[in-house]
């Protein structure tokens, strides 16, 4: 059994906001923008944008924006990448840093974070786990001839209920292929969200780099060293020791 995290969702370079977290610990996971529509003129109506898609709280993604300021501005019609989605459990990416995605089997847990921060409280942004699939089976789409194949498992997949999404991942030779997880009816969505990083001032001052939390690294272990979770990296526990424990745990989670 192998367990990997994923960050997904928007934050302030992609987007501008973190996801909204709440004084009671509920979230609401805000998905990346998807500017490949503005850029390449394609008629975008169909799409759900910040506007019109709403969240689990019955509120608009767009009203966690700022009242006023170009990020709420930018993204009123922007469409939104829906990704994971935790309806029939599918994720989709084409970059080729995500290329050994393809290596999770069936039973192993790929568990997505976001970065957050205090909606309705003060809390400064942190990284949170939201939700987890248990993989069914993960694959490496590379052909126009899958496309029509991958409708019975990933229909609502952003990258295939998009013809012209899946056209542009598996024509890029750089991403090697659009790589797929489905995950199994007992994937899920958490109720609740959970901290697991900390932040480490960076040498200029400028920023602060999100690092595993001491007491989540006793969870998963120091990922051979790679304790930096602030951009999007797949994070594999490596220590075998970990892994059952750390499974329990997540799937005990609200």
């Amino acid at each position: 059994m192998k367990i990997a995290l994923l960050r997904v969702g928007i934050d302030k370079i992609c987007g501008g906001i973190h996801s909204p977290l709440f004084k009671d610990g509920t979230f609401e996971f805000i998905p990346i923008p998807e500017y490949f529509y503005k850029n390449h003129n394609f008629e975008s109506s169909k799409l759900s944008t910040y506007s019109t898609e709403v969240g689990i709280k019955k509120n608009n993604f767009i009203n966690y924006f700022k009242t006023e300021g170009n990020d709420k501005n930018q993204h009123k019609n922007c469409p939104i990448h829906a990704d994971p989605e935790f309806k029939t459990f599918t994720y989709g990416d084409g970059n080729h840093t995500k290329n050994t995605l393809v290596n999770l089997e069936k039973g192993d847990l790929l568990v997505f974070y976001a970065s957050m921060e205090g909606f309705d409280f003060d809390k400064e942004p942190n990284m949170y786990l939201f939700g987890y699939f248990e993989v069914d089976y993960a694959l490496l789409a590379f052909e126009q001839d899958q496309f029509e194949l991958l409708q019975e498992d990933f229909a609502n997949n952003f990258h295939i209920s998009n013809k012209e999404i899946f056209d542009r991942d598996i024509s890029n030779p750089k991403n090697k292929g659009l790589k797929l997880v489905k995950g199994t009816e007992k994937s899920r969505l958490f109720k609740y969200a959970y901290a697991i990083s900390r932040q480490l001032p960076k040498n200029s001052g400028k920023d602060a780099v999100h690092v595993i939390s001491d007491d989540m690294m006793q969870m998963f272990g120091n990922f051979g060293g790679k304790i930096a979770i602030q951009k999007n990296p797949i994070r594999w526990i490596t220590n075998k020791k970990l892994v059952e424990k750390t499974a329990n745990w997540i799937k005990s989670l609200k």
